[in-house]
């Protein structure tokens, strides 16, 4: 990740950050309320904030609610349904933007975003402590310059924050405080698809206290929602799953643009066994997060593979949620300059990252690949650490 001469590295550094003041121009020119994925948060909390939880997963509810928040402050022709599919704690989260008007929520939403993006650049640099300065300057603008983490703040997605919480998750595990991790693991839910294998670590590890506890957590907030908004509610969620799933063009859930295993499975099979295909590769990984953690020894880099494990076997992964792959990123990088290992290749991984994504934009060429650029870096970490493990065994 750190090039050899001081007057390179320091035009990458200023070449990032051009490129970050690039992206940031754009979402400052742009409008606060879009046709985004903040539409559909902002409609899940006023379901919610309007005493209609239990009708959260109404789709015909949830485009009254829509059409109402897009046709007040947009003025956009464009309309279609952007179905909330998150689980229902997380409306219960954004409930109180939903007593904001449209365009006054998005903007406090994008600085919310923006306050958890710095969290975030601040756990990586306290993470690459043990670095250079100008290795933990560069992890930095590496994360600054990746087009995706614009994107994700650009659509109002919720990515930044499960992106934190799994951070948070990971930390705690490592100092093993169990209580802590049980609690950033159940917050870590409201993205179900980041988390899917990195919760099964605490069972592959036998750390029967923080299980318990997580169980505990995720039974009482359950509880709650239950109580709320009725039990039915969980049975209503699964079925809207479902449906997006089987569905997904027809609610902007693009199979052939999602950046992993189920994209590559939708241009290669036929589409009658994709699904099936995507859940039995998701049950062999998590047989494999069992295996792989048979021995504690080398926790980072084998967080890392579980990581990036599930960004690639998981149902339903859109483009921003590959921002994730920077923390595995980060820690392969770490392995590799304490262990001697080929520190080009992640100079490869980071020159890739920075540059391909902008240079598609910038020349408009190949606007299918601006979306699932993400893919081959996933895969060729996940290569590079489980590589690494072998090796170390």
């Amino acid at each position: 990740m750190l090039l050899r001469k001081d007057t390179s590295l320091r035009l990458m550094i200023a070449a990032q950050l051009a490129l970050a003041a690039y992206y940031a121009s754009r979402i400052l020119r742009g409008e606060r309320f879009t046709y985004n994925d903040f539409l559909s948060f902002y409609a899940g909390g006023s379901i919610v904030r309007d005493g209609q939880g239990g009708r959260l997963y109404d789709l015909g509810v949830q485009v009254v609610y829509q059409a109402k928040a897009f046709g007040l402050e947009s003025s956009d022709s464009r309309f279609g349904l952007l179905p909330f599919v998150n689980p229902p704690h997380a409306a219960l989260m954004l409930t109180p933007l939903a007593y904001l008007s449209p365009k006054a929520a998005a903007s406090v939403y994008l600085v919310l975003n923006c306050l958890i993006a710095a969290w975030i650049l601040r756990r990586l640099w306290l993470l690459a402590a043990g670095w250079s300065r100008g290795e933990q300057i560069l992890l930095v603008t590496t994360t600054l310059a990746t087009e995706v983490l614009w994107y994700s703040l650009e659509t109002g997605t919720m990515t930044l924050l499960g992106f934190l919480f799994l951070i948070e998750y990971y930390l705690a595990m490592r100092a093993g405080r169990n209580s802590r991790a049980a609690v950033w693991l159940i917050a870590a839910t409201i993205k179900p698809q980041l988390i899917l294998l990195p919760a099964l670590i605490p069972l592959a590890q036998r750390r029967w206290r923080l299980v318990v506890m997580a169980l505990a957590l995720g039974f009482l907030v359950g509880l709650g929602i239950s109580l709320g908004f009725g039990f039915h509610i969980w049975a209503d969620y699964y079925r809207l799953l479902r449906q997006v799933g089987a569905h997904g063009e027809a609610y902007g859930a693009l199979p052939m643009l999602m950046d992993n295993l189920r994209m590559i499975l939708y241009w290669t099979v036929t589409p009658a066994v994709v699904m099936p295909l995507v859940f039995l590769a998701l049950l062999a990984g998590g047989i494999s997060v069992f295996w792989m953690w048979r021995s504690g020894r080398d926790f980072d880099l084998r967080f890392a593979l579980t990581v990036l494990l599930g960004l690639f076997l998981a149902p339903h992964l859109n483009y921003q949620d590959t921002l994730v792959a920077i923390l595995p990123a980060a820690l392969g990088y770490d392995f590799a300059r304490r262990k001697g290992g080929r520190l080009v290749v992640f100079q490869v991984f980071m020159l890739t990252a920075t540059f391909l994504p902008a240079a598609l934009m910038f020349t408009g060429y190949f606007p299918t690949l601006q979306l699932i650029w993400p893919v081959p870096l996933i895969v060729g970490l996940a290569a590079v650490c489980a590589f690494s493990l072998r090796k170390r065994a």
